[in-house]
C-alpha cells in the first residue's frame, strides 16, 4: 500500500494537485479508483485454470510473435496458439516498403499480450518474460504523440491513401485500453505490482498516463461554449476532431465517448477539470438520448429502429453543432437516414446502441 500511495502522489504532482485540500478524502477515492481500474483484465480468460507448464508455453508463443519494435499485430489468434515458425509474416500490416511491420493497439492488440505476459511472470518469474513486457511497454510509450494521443499503428503509416491510422485514435476504445493499462501500472495493481517493470520505465508510464489524460481533456468537443463528447479520432497536433474511414465521419461519437467518460471516472485524483469534463459529457448524453427505441442491425419488419418502451438509445455518429444522427457509406457519402446507405454497410457496421445507459439518470 505504501508503494501505491507513493505512486498516487507522483501522479497528483503531475497534475499540480493541491494535496493538502484532499488528504481526508484519499482513502475512499483511491479505493474506488483501484476497483474500477482493475475491473477488466483481459488476461484472466487465458491464465485461469492453466498449469504452470501451460502458462510457460503460452508465454513462449506470445513472445515469439513480438515484433522488433516491441508491439504485436492484431486479429491473429495463432499468437496465442503456437510459436512463430520464423517464415510467415509476424504482422498483418507493413509499411509501404513491405518490410517494416506495424505494431498496433487496435482490437486490443499489444495491450492484451502485456496483461497475459504479466500474469505469466507472476507464476514463472522468467526474466525473458519480464524483458518482453518491458519491450512492449516501451513500444506503447514511444508511440504516444507529444500531446498525449496515440496512433492506431506504430511506426506511423507512410501510406499514400490511408492515413486515419496516424490520427490520435479513440476508435473502438483503443487508447482507453492503453491508458487503463498505464493506470494499473501507475497504481501498482496486479499483475504489475511487483518487479515486473523496470523502475525508470514505470516512471515513463506515469508520465505517459498523465499526458494521455490531458489529451482527452483538451480534445473534448465544445459547441457554443458547452462541452459535449469526443470524435472517434482527433488530430494529434491540434486536438481537432477528424474523420476516420470513409464511412466514419467527423462527428461526436455516441459510443467511444461513453468509454472515455467511464475511464475519466476512474482517474484519481478527480481534479476539477476532470469532473467538469465528465459532467459536460453526461449533460450532452442526457440531451441526445433517444427514448423508447431499440436499434437492430438486421431490420425487424423493415426497420432498424423499433419502438420499444423503456429502452434508451444513442447514435454512433452525431453531427457537430446540430446533434443530428449521421450515417456514413463506404464511398464516403454521409446521410441523415440509415435507409440511404448501402445494405453492405448496414449489415457490417453498428450505427446505434445503448452505450450510455449506465451514465444517465433515468
Amino acid at each position: 500500500m505504501k508503494v501505491i500511495i507513493a505512486s498516487a502522489l507522483a501522479i497528483m504532482m503531475m497534475f499540480n494537485f493541491n494535496i493538502s485540500k484532499r488528504i481526508d478524502q484519499w482513502r475512499n477515492i483511491f479505493e474506488e479508483a483501484i476497483s474500477l481500474a482493475h475491473s477488466d483484465n483481459p488476461s484472466e480468460t487465458y491464465i485461469q485454470g492453466k498449469t504452470q507448464e501451460q502458462i510457460c508455453t503460452l508465454a513462449d508463443n506470445i513472445m515469439s510473435w513480438q515484433l522488433e519494435n516491441g508491439g504485436w499485430s492484431k486479429d491473429m489468434p495463432q499468437i496465442f496458439e503456437r510459436q512463430w515458425n520464423k517464415k510467415e509474416n509476424k504482422s498483418k500490416y507493413y509499411q509501404m516498403d513491405g518490410k517494416t511491420p506495424l505494431g498496433t493497439i487496435d482490437n486490443d492488440a499489444t495491450v492484451k499480450q502485456l496483461y497475459i505476459l504479466a500474469e505469466c511472470y507472476q507464476v514463472t518469474k522468467d526474466d525473458d518474460v519480464k524483458q518482453a513486457i518491458n519491450k512492449g511497454l516501451n513500444f506503447l510509450v514511444e508511440m504516444q504523440y507529444d500531446l498525449g494521443g496515440f496512433p492506431q499503428v506504430y511506426p506511423v503509416q507512410d501510406s499514400t491513401h490511408s492515413l486515419y491510422e496516424n490520427m490520435a485514435t479513440f476508435n473502438d476504445d483503443a487508447t482507453i485500453r492503453v491508458l487503463t493499462l498505464f493506470q494499473n501500472i501507475s497504481y501498482h495493481l496486479a499483475p504489475f505490482d511487483e518487479d515486473v517493470i523496470d523502475q525508470e520505465l514505470r516512471h515513463q508510464v506515469y508520465s505517459a498516463y498523465a499526458k494521455g489524460i490531458q489529451f482527452i481533456l483538451k480534445s473534448q468537443i465544445r459547441v457554443d461554449g458547452k462541452l459535449t463528447g469526443w470524435c472517434a479520432q482527433h488530430d494529434p497536433y491540434t486536438y481537432a476532431p477528424v474523420a476516420g474511414r470513409p464511412f466514419e465521419p467527423k462527428s461526436i461519437s455516441g459510443q467511444e465517448s461513453v468509454t472515455i467518460a467511464k475511464f475519466l471516472q476512474t482517474v484519481w485524483p478527480r481534479t476539477a477539470e476532470v469532473q467538469t469534463a465528465i459532467d459536460g459529457f453526461v449533460e450532452w448524453l442526457e440531451a441526445v438520448a433517444v427514448e423508447d427505441v431499440k436499434y437492430y442491425r438486421y431490420p425487424v419488419d423493415g426497420s432498424h429502429f423499433v419502438e420499444t418502451p423503456g429502452k434508451l438509445m444513442w447514435y454512433r455518429f452525431y453531427e457537430i453543432g446540430t446533434n443530428k444522427a449521421l450515417f456514413g457509406d463506404s464511398d464516403g457519402s454521409i446521410y441523415y437516414t440509415i435507409e440511404k446507405i448501402s445494405l453492405e454497410r448496414r449489415k457490417n457496421y453498428g450505427y446505434a446502441g445503448d452505450w450510455g445507459k449506465t451514465l444517465v439518470s433515468r
